[in-house]
């Protein structure tokens, strides 16, 4: 993982999927080695390095994969499609020798490759909280798990809100159940990847808690959408 001047990372070129997307310029860009080449996200400026992926408001690489293509991918924070370029090898090098750049539109389809879910991706070590926590007690909780938010159950291990470090900052009230978020909005351990990325763009969520039945098996995070990516490359 490395630092890059923002400029000469991507943000800037002229790509569809840039449209109307700047950058600030407290941000910066962070370089991060993976199977098959490099992904880059832009981040606030002394973002550490474990919370890379998950407050990334752009992120984008080009993998080289196995059968000689290149997948060039690009996500942005808000967003409620995808863009990508998929291109033989030889092709995707001349076209970064001449200067050009291109990447292709999708609002569906898969573009995380094969029929992969929720439940194959989730985190199944969910932490928790309750809605009668002291917010001080969660602001602890959050920092020693090293996490951004989590699930808000009840005695009987019902889920009746999401709570997060915005929140904590953002809403006054003494307990969990004062500032979480109770609209909660969750998937199945059945649904494919790319229709959970779509709903975390369009709704500006970082994660969503996985449930089955009614029963809360896992959640997933940003970043394990982007690990799910890596991981097939």
């Amino acid at each position: 993982m490395k630092r890059v001047n923002i400029k000469d990372a991507f943000v800037g070129e002229p790509t569809g999927g840039q449209e109307g997307v700047e950058a600030a310029d407290s941000d910066e860009a962070v370089a991060l080695a993976v199977r098959g080449g490099e992904v880059i996200a832009v981040v606030p400026a002394g973002t550490p390095d474990d919370r890379v992926v998950g407050t990334a408001t752009v992120i984008r690489g080009a993998l080289r994969l196995e059968n000689e293509r290149v997948l060039t991918f690009e996500i942005h924070e808000g967003a409620s499609s995808a863009f990508f370029e998929d291109e033989a090898a030889g092709l995707h090098e001349r076209r970064q020798q001449s200067g050009t750049h291109g990447l292709s539109a999708i609002t569906s389809g898969d573009y995380m490759g094969g029929p992969r879910t929720a439940g194959e991706i989730m985190n199944r070590d969910v932490v928790t909280t309750s809605p009668d926590l002291p917010v001080g007690e969660l602001a602890r909780l959050l920092t020693f798990h090293n996490i951004s938010g989590m699930p808000v159950a009840d005695a009987g291990g019902q889920v009746v809100g999401i709570v997060s470090e915005a929140d904590v900052i953002g809403k006054r009230g003494a307990t969990v159940g004062d500032v979480m978020m109770s609209d909660v909005v969750s998937v199945s351990s059945g649904t494919p990847v790319e229709e959970v990325a779509a709903l975390m763009t369009e709704r500006h969520f970082k994660r969503v808690p996985v449930m089955d039945e009614g029963a809360l098996v896992g959640i997933v995070s940003r970043a394990d959408i982007v690990r799910a990516l890596a991981a097939r490359l």
